[in-house]
């Protein structure tokens, strides 16, 4: 890779659903020789390397899931700038009073940089954007409302006294309810919009979230440029599905949408629009028209015929894994994948397959590629899978409070131990409770 483009570094969260304390997540990589070739660059860093797969295990109900929550409820202030939907422990009169924080460092454009929010009652009451390439802190901005907010002095040193004073005013006097970042975005603030702007593009095109109930298939242009990869990859993956074919629909476009939806299509830059009710069914712009076009998977009868089954009416597990494909196979775009429960629906081997190729297209230098995932699946603890420092386990205490710890916290567990072996022995706990019959 010549130029690390993107990349999550660090997540740290705090009084957020199952979790009271601080839960720090990290995808730096330890000194452990597996998988080296695998290991990717931080800009400014000569020795520290980044991790390219991460997995999380624990049982039931151990705060697998409210990572990926938290990582998405992130997304959702920054993105949208509401921030009154987050949920804090509730076992705990500590937690109904306390705040919430969240802490994101990462990879944009060469640089590492670091968003901070702290939340109370849907409240902001500290909020900041620092610049930590190299190790060396450099103020973006920090706001705490009521306060004058401060601008850091690269911002000063290239900004005009008129951008700058405004950019600082509005900080200061932004109310407790709005999230400064986003509001930096909206009105365009143009001492501070060269920097948002790269926080703001790594959340909202970068980090992407897979929940564990989803089945929506990622139709897209790049379905339509690679139909031949997709059909080869669900051939081999043994759905029985032998290819993918689209075909144009005869029919009216305006009984398929209404017409405010329609209308909005056709005035925006957007080249395909996937129809809400039908993910298998899209409308493409082609020239001066709209078109229908329904992707369908492809059989073969005993009797030679081909059958046509719309993408709708496949198998959980045939639309689950077509939905995870274009990690692997949309090679325009370089993501961060969190994907929550990556195992379902899917037979291990598949999934194993799966993390496989993940982690060759990263060795291969093809794309820059992150890929995070919850699983319930011990049979992929295995050593020549991952490195120890890529799995995390997840535990609930007798208070009800969640706990995130990496493996190679664990020094009595060497990396050439047998990793599963190890975790079902219950030496690093993440194991469900199992103390009644029935």
């Amino acid at each position: 890779m010549e130029k690390l483009s993107i990349m999550l570094v660090n997540f740290t969260y705090s009084n957020f659903m199952a979790y009271l304390q601080p839960a720090e997540f990290s995808m730096v990589a330890g000194q452990f020789k597996a998988h080296r070739e695998s290991l990717m660059n931080i800009p400014g860093e000569r020795y520290a390397k980044l991790l390219p797969i991460s997995a999380i295990y624990g049982g039931n109900a151990s705060g697998k899931s409210t990572f990926v929550h938290a990582v998405k409820a992130l997304r959702h202030i920054v993105l949208t700038g509401k921030t009154d939907h987050v949920e804090t422990h509730l076992f705990s009169a500590e937690g109904k009073a306390g705040e919430t924080r969240f802490c994101c460092s990462f990879v944009v454009d060469s640089k590492v940089m670091e968003y901070e929010i702290h939340l109370l009652g849907g409240k902001v009451t500290q909020e900041s954007l620092t610049d930590i390439t190299r190790s060396r802190r450099k103020i973006i901005f920090n706001r705490i409302p009521g306060e004058e907010c401060e601008v850091g002095d690269q911002i000063v040193l290239h900004s005009h006294a008129d951008e700058l004073t405004y950019a600082t005013k509005m900080g200061s006097t932004l109310p407790d309810r709005e999230v400064f970042l986003t509001t930096i975005m909206k009105l365009q603030v143009d001492a501070l919009f060269a920097p948002a702007s790269l926080c703001y593009r790594w959340f909202n095109e970068t980090l992407c979230i897979i929940e564990a109930d989803s089945r929506r298939v990622g139709l897209g242009l790049d379905l339509l440029s690679q139909l031949s990869g997709y059909s080869s990859a669900l051939a081999d993956a043994d759905t029985g599905v032998e290819r993918l074919e689209f075909h144009r629909l005869q029919t009216n476009i305006e009984d398929l949408v209404p017409k405010p939806i329609l209308s909005s299509f056709r005035k925006s830059d957007d080249q395909y629009l996937i129809l809400p009710d039908d993910h298998s069914t899209l409308l493409v712009k082609e020239k001066d028209d709209v078109v229908a076009i329904k992707c369908y998977s492809a059989y073969s009868s005993p009797d030679g015929d081909s059958i046509m089954l719309p993408l709708a009416k496949e198998s959980d597990g045939t639309r689950r894994y077509l939905h995870l494909l274009p990690m692997l196979l949309d090679k325009q775009r370089n993501n961060v994948y969190i994907v929550d429960e990556l195992d379902r629906s899917l037979h291990t081997l598949l999934t194993k397959s799966l993390i496989q190729n993940f982690r060759k297209i990263v060795e291969n230098k093809e794309r820059h590629l992150q890929l995070i995932f919850t699983t319930h699946d011990v049979a992929l603890m295995e050593n020549n899978l991952f490195r120890k420092d890529e799995i995390w386990v997840t535990e609930r205490d007798e208070l009800h409070q969640a706990h995130l710890v990496s493996m190679a916290h664990y020094k009595d567990i060497r990396p050439d131990n047998q990793l599963r072996k190890s975790y079902l022995e219950g030496r690093m706990g993440g194991l469900p409770n199992m103390e009644y019959s029935i």
